[in-house]
């Protein structure tokens, strides 16, 4: 259900450094090709756009009377203030399910819980395939993500829940042994493998879908909703007024807090995330409208937020509905009547466009060749001397390597360590420029070995 979306290539924007919060509401109603009496629209997927700012994506249908007269999926490609850059239309009758992108040229979105649609970086349609036709058996997908020779999904076959990875034609590759009754809500990665839960199973495995160890709730029936990573590599698991962490060399979960905010909404419309300080970001709509809450990995409530929705009262529905940015900005999708995307600051604030701004420090990092393979030279400039280092995060928002820079001239250039770049496979990186816990600059990098 992220985040990430993606198969989220968290790093393609870096304009997003500026500490601009929003709320935006994006137009629906216009797009009707004939008179209708009525019509409907829900929000889905919110994911970092190709080249900067985001992709939202939402599924709207149009009636004569009770009778549909057309649906589609529209695409709203933002820049980072939110504003809208180009909308498209495209993907049939049903709502995308979820959406990832492998950061350079390709969306790839699962429909419908076995179609996949591929696009290009302006939504132009490269292919669609169709699960049973490829593969001969049924199968319905809630979540999946982008990894460099395939895609990841989780779902179910018949009423078990499965993971399974196939090639970009819908190929299966692997397949996971059948962990579950019902469908597999969500997939992360997770070390050289993968997690997935249901609403009663969490279940860990390895890179080939091997089943390491599984978690069985007797108890609660809608005991986990969706799962999250933290850069420690630590696991929560969201679930109904509850979050737990996972303990995965004893094969066991911890509640570490409960009866929290935000059980209001059914399982498919909460999301769970890790924020860059290490404290837990999830939405929940509670009675008084409070939306997001943030806990930090002890259990303690640290805020909760309400927000003007402009009358959007449910979440996104698709698997990627929540977004935290490497820089800790958090943005969740909404909609009832009207579709609605609100970014905050790591706190969960926002702060109104005409608010003063704090300057951005004079700072600067690049990186090149681009695409590296072998080697990357690193420079930067800096304005501000003193405990100065760098991180490289992937298009998930982990951190893959941070090391201190050394030296006190306020340009520098170095080699990037070849320890760095044998944790990078192909992708799109996003490397940080740091002054203390302090991010001052960014930049991007594609690798391609």
């Amino acid at each position: 259900m992220k985040k990430y979306c993606f198969a989220l290539l968290l790093v393609a924007v870096i304009g997003l450094l500026s500490g601009q919060t929003w709320i935006r509401s994006y137009p629906w109603i216009d797009l009707s090709p004939s008179p209708t009496n009525s019509g409907r629209a829900e929000v889905c997927n919110v994911i970092p756009a190709i080249g900067g700012g985001y992709l939202l994506q939402g599924y709207f249908k149009f009636f004569d009377e009770v009778v549909a007269t057309y649906e589609d999926n529209v695409f709203w490609k933002l820049d980072e203030n939110g504003d809208i850059i180009w909308r498209r239309t495209e993907g049939g009758t049903f709502a995308f399910n979820s959406i990832a992108s492998n950061g350079i040229d390709r969306y790839y979105c699962l429909q419908d819980g076995d179609y996949l649609y591929v696009y290009d970086a302006e939504m132009n349609r490269i292919g669609r395939y169709y699960f049973h036709a490829v593969n001969g058996f049924s199968a319905y997908f809630y979540d999946m993500q982008y990894v460099d020779d395939g895609l990841v999904f989780a779902g179910r076959i018949g009423n078990q829940a499965v993971v399974l990875k196939t090639d970009f034609q819908f190929n299966v590759i692997w397949q996971s042994d059948i962990f579950g009754i019902g469908e597999a809500l969500s997939i992360e990665p997770f070390g050289d493998g993968w997690i997935s839960m249901t609403i009663r199973e969490f279940a860990e495995m390895n890179a080939i879908g091997d089943t390491l160890w599984t978690y069985y709730d007797s108890i609660n029936n809608t005991g986990f909703y969706d799962c999250t990573v933290a850069s420690d590599n630590s696991i929560y698991l969201l679930g109904l007024f509850k979050i737990w962490k996972v303990n995965t060399v004893e094969g066991s979960l911890e509640l570490i807090a409960e009866n929290v905010p935000g059980g209001f909404d059914s399982y498919r419309k909460r999301s769970i995330d890790m924020l860059p300080n290490g404290n837990i970001v999830y939405t929940g709509r509670t009675s008084t409208n409070q939306l997001l809450h943030s806990y930090s990995p002890d259990g303690t409530l640290q805020w909760s937020r309400s927000y003007d929705t402009l009358g959007a009262i449910y979440f996104g529905t698709g698997s990627k509905n929540l977004l935290v940015m490497p820089d800790g900005s958090i943005l969740f999708c909404m909609h009832h009547g009207t579709i609605v995307l609100i970014k905050t600051d790591p706190d969960g604030n926002v702060v109104a466009n005409d608010d003063p701004i704090a300057p951005v420090p004079v700072a600067s990092i690049m990186a090149y060749p681009q695409p590296a393979s072998s080697k990357v030279m690193v420079s930067f400039k800096s304005d501000q001397l003193g405990d100065l280092g760098y991180s490289i995060f992937n298009i998930k928002g982990q951190r893959v390597y941070y090391a201190k820079i050394h030296g006190h001239s306020r340009e520098q250039s170095f080699d990037l360590p070849d320890e760095a770049l044998e944790r990078m496979t192909n992708g799109v990186y996003l490397i940080c420029l740091k002054r203390g816990d302090k991010q001052i600059a960014s930049t991007k990098l594609v690798v391609a070995k």
